[in-house]
């Protein structure tokens, strides 16, 4: 008997989402005094600093996805 793969909701990744942003926004505004004048975002500026919290963040996700896969799954 084969059962058809389940299909993932649109929202299943949300939560992962929120997270990196969350940690990745922590990570970046804690080092964001000790970083060069040219890497620290100003408010309602678009910058390098933008561009590295950015780069945190998704760095944050590739590692929250990465654990997922690869180290929470059951290996059979």
């Amino acid at each position: 008997m084969s059962f058809a793969p389940q299909k993932r909701s649109p929202f299943s990744g949300l939560g992962e989402t929120f997270l990196a942003v969350l940690v990745g926004n922590i990570i970046y505004f804690a080092a964001a005094p000790y970083l060069p004048l040219a890497l620290q975002h100003q408010l309602f500026h678009p910058d390098f600093g933008l561009l590295l919290d950015f780069l945190v963040c998704a760095g944050t996700f590739s590692l929250i996805r990465y654990i997922r896969t690869h180290l929470l799954t059951d290996r059979k």
